[in-house]
C-alpha cells in the first residue's frame, strides 16, 4: 500500500424520476507502513447524473464548508502577523 494515495470514488447511486445520481468524492489517504494507523480525508467532488436517455452530466460540487476553513486559517495567520508587527513595534 502506498504512503499517500489521492483517487476519486464513487457514493451509493440514488435514482429518482428515472434519473440516476451518483455523488463523487476525491479520497486523501495517508497510512504510516507497519503501523494500523493512517488518515482519510474525503470532500466532495461531483455528481454524476444520469437522465433517461441515457446521458451522463458532471455537475461540479463546490465545497463552501472547506472555503470557510481556509479563510479562517487565513485571518488567523494575518491577525497574527498583525499582532507580531504591533508588539515589535512597540
Amino acid at each position: 500500500m502506498p504512503l499517500v494515495s489521492y483517487t476519486e470514488k464513487a457514493g451509493t447511486p440514488m435514482e429518482t424520476g428515472g434519473v440516476k445520481i451518483t455523488p463523487l468524492n476525491r479520497v486523501l489517504q495517508i497510512s504510516a507502513p507497519g503501523l494500523p494507523v493512517g488518515l482519510i480525508w474525503n470532500r466532495p467532488n461531483a455528481l454524476l447524473v444520469v437522465d433517461k436517455q441515457g446521458q451522463e452530466h458532471r455537475l461540479p460540487v463546490t465545497d463552501v464548508t472547506r472555503m470557510a476553513v481556509w479563510a479562517l486559517l487565513g485571518l488567523g495567520l494575518v491577525f497574527a502577523l498583525l499582532a507580531q508587527l504591533i508588539r515589535h513595534k512597540r
